[in-house]
């Protein structure tokens, strides 16, 4: 990781394989996560309400628990490398600024939107904006970190 460090065009082009297999890794650990919630019917919001609601009965602090710590680690881990590889990138300030700042904010309210289902006995609308808007804005900022990866030009911190 040096190169983020010291980001000489060599250093850049060396870590060029490992970066664009990170890009892959975490767009389908993306993938996946919408899938998932496609299959479970979680980007409508009647299929929200059967997964968290079913029968009237919420689902258990544990099965939201562990949801949240799916979402937190994948989140986390894109946003970190993700944010981390963008600082290298020929990308104004602002824009990476606003980049890492929209995916943060739709992440975490992605991860407390299952409680806010269960606490409002409904809003399973929320929980599919929560989860288009993250799943949206991470992929951005994977798709931004790929097309400017690399490339020549002012530095984002310059």
């Amino acid at each position: 990781m040096r190169f983020l460090v010291q980001p000489t065009p060599d250093a850049l082009a060396r870590a060029r394989p490992p970066v664009r297999a990170f890009l892959v890794f975490a767009a389908l650990a993306l993938a996946g996560v919408a899938v998932q919630r496609a299959a479970a019917g979680g980007f409508t919001a009647a299929g929200v309400l059967d997964q968290y609601l079913a029968g009237g009965d919420p689902l258990p602090a544990a099965a939201l628990w562990e949801e949240v710590h799916v979402g937190a680690f994948l989140y986390g881990f894109v946003l970190l490398m993700a944010g981390s590889l963008l600082a290298v990138c020929p990308v104004p300030a602002r824009l990476r600024s606003a980049l890492v700042g929209l995916a943060f904010a739709a992440a975490l309210a992605d991860l407390f939107a299952p409680f806010a289902v269960i606490r409002l006995g409904g809003a399973g609308g929320l929980r599919v904006a929560t989860s288009i808007a993250a799943l949206g804005s991470l992929g951005a900022l994977l798709a931004v970190v790929a097309a400017t990866y690399g490339r020549p030009g002012r530095r984002a911190g310059a």
